[in-house]
């Protein structure tokens, strides 16, 4: 992959202005309660026994989808396909090398970042094999409202250039009530099905999007991406977080509807075989709702800067922290389109809280049986 040129610079430089504040601004240290967060996170996991797949180890899986799983930034990258920006921070990757039960696991990693509805039913139709996967994983959906075009329109793109966020909003939020957002899911849970042995065993893990921001806090609001870009209000932030809860919202809705017309068929009948994963709308053990991402969004309070290190999304031009791989020689350099690809996407850390939901997930799924 090809170091960013200075003609890249420039040019995304003119898409959001002058001066990115991720770049020019030092990172604080993060504050005292993030500190006890990433402590939490960095817990051991206990491994258990798999007594619930039905065949000998190993156990198969597919990662696929779009960006929020291909983890575009996150370290080096994960094979040859520059395009699709797989990195090895995923958490697609991270759940392979800390799988949850005690066997040996094989992934076909084949997110993609761009990726729409329609090019992931492509994708399963050609890449998976016919019953070999004994899981999927995925994230899909946000890229069929333009959700990418949203964060640029509404929140990087220079104020001297033209456009408008509230009609960028409204599109998306048009597309999303559209009976086609559903229809085209649901034609990939199809496919998806297809290939899996028809058996509860064999499961699809969907797992949504996130809020971007803290909409709550007022230090925020005189702050800026880039010295041109619009100031992060709290009603420009609860704009984008209301999106990304529509979001998700429908596509519970979507996955709900998918399962009711599953009823009746004899694979379904003791547990769905479709997981969605919301995760803004998590579940502690005291019944108390939460979002995964809680504490680390862009104008969390008790920070003051965007650029925290506790921060888990990707500002404009930043560097994540992930360590490179053992006896790894390489001096990656974050290149174009990349550069652009991972904005508002997790970091490496984000990506880490989001395995250990699957890795909790794939164990209450897939309890012992034998």
């Amino acid at each position: 992959m090809f170091a960013v040129r200075p003609w890249t610079e420039v040019l995304w430089t003119l898409i959001i202005g002058f001066g990115s504040l991720t770049d020019v601004v030092a990172a604080p240290p993060p504050s005292a309660n993030i500190l006890e967060q990433l402590r939490a996170h960095n817990n051991p996991f206990s491994v258990v026994e798999d007594r619930f797949t039905p065949h000998d180890p190993p156990i198969n899986w597919y990662a696929l989808g779009d960006s929020y799983t291909a983890g575009p930034g996150t370290g080096e990258d994960y094979d040859e396909d520059k395009a699709c920006a797989r990195n090895v921070g995923s958490y697609a990757v991270q759940l392979k090398n800390e799988f949850p039960f005690n066997v040996t696991n094989d992934l076909d990693f084949i997110a993609c970042s761009g990726y729409i509805t329609a090019d992931s039913l492509i994708q399963v139709r050609d890449v998976i094999e016919p019953e070999r996967a004994d899981f999927v994983v995925m994230t899909l959906g946000g890229n069929d409202i333009g959700f990418s075009s949203m964060a640029v329109e509404c929140l990087v793109k220079a104020e001297y250039l033209p456009g408008d966020c509230d009609v960028t909003l409204a599109t998306a939020k048009d597309l999303l009530a559209a009976p086609e957002f559903e229809t085209n899911i649901h034609a990939v849970y199809d496919e998806i099905f297809a290939k899996l042995k028809d058996d509860r065993h064999y499961q699809l893990y969907h797992i949504f999007y996130h809020r971007f921001f803290n909409d709550a806090t007022d230090w925020c609001n005189d702050k800026t991406f880039a010295i041109r870009n619009p100031k992060l209000t709290r009603a420009l932030r609860g704009k984008i977080n209301n999106l990304a809860d529509a979001l998700n919202k429908r596509l519970e809705e979507v996955a709900a509807n998918y399962i009711r017309r599953q009823q009746g068929k004899p694979s379904w009948s003791q547990a769905s075989r479709l997981i969605a994963i919301n995760p803004d709308k998590l579940t502690d053990e005291d019944g108390k709702t939460y979002g995964l991402f809680d504490g680390h969004r862009f104008c969390e309070p008790g920070i003051t800067d965007l650029k925290d290190p506790s921060v888990w999304f990707f500002g404009t031009f930043s560097r994540d922290s992930l360590q490179k791989r053992e006896g790894s020689t390489s001096k990656r350099q974050i290149a174009a389109p990349e550069v652009l690809t991972q904005t508002f996407h997790p970091r490496t850390a984000g990506f880490k809280a989001i395995k250990r939901v699957l890795q909790q997930s794939l164990q209450k799924n897939r309890p012992a049986e034998r």
